[in-house]
This record gives structure tokens, sequence and C-alpha cells, in this order.
């Protein structure tokens, strides 16, 4: 009996690839992750370079997106982050509680 590694469906009628992945997971993983990953990356080194609240919050939101998208695979481990996925949520909140009080 297979089980998908993202989102833990299971049964005699789930396939899953090569990597665990099934059917509904895969797609996303193989086509847009790559994408998802690459500007998680640049909202991270924009809030870093940032000087505008409006700005940096509006990177706030488009980093919190990408991070939902990729947690299940990350928590899956078939994924790697610029920083832990604890690490990278507190970053964020300690960005946002900044960010807000400069806004």
């Amino acid at each position: 009996m297979a089980k998908c590694k993202c989102c833990g469906n299971k049964g005699f009628m789930v396939e899953t690839d090569v990597n665990g992945l099934c059917s509904a997971c895969a797609p996303y993983y193989y086509l847009t992750m790559p994408d998802d990953l690459k500007e998680l990356e640049k909202d991270i080194k924009a809030l870093e370079r940032i000087s505008q609240p409006e700005a940096a919050l509006g990177r706030l939101d488009s980093a919190r997106q990408l991070l939902e998208r990729l947690r299940p695979y990350a928590a899956a481990g078939l994924v790697r982050l610029p920083r832990t996925l604890h690490e990278l949520e507190a970053w964020l909140d300690e960005q946002q509680a900044y960010w807000q009080d400069h806004a």
C-alpha cells in the first residue's frame, strides 16, 4: 500500500512516484516548487536590505504564502529551505513585529 510523503494520502488505489509523491502532489513539486524556492530566497534577501515598511510588509506576505505552499514538502524532507522551517518562521515573525512597529 502506497502513501504520499507530502499529503499522507494512502491506500491501494494511490500510486506514488520515485519521490513518494501522489499524482496530486507531484506536479507542484516538479513544475512550480523550484520557482517558489527562488522567489522565497529573493523575498528573504529583499527583507534583509529593505528600508520601507510598506514594501517590507508586502514581501513578508509573499514569503509567508510561499512558505505555506512549501511547508508539507519541507516537513517530508523533499526540499531544502534557505533556513530550517522553524528558523524561517521565527525570523518572519521577528520581521513582522519589527515592520509593524515601524509602519
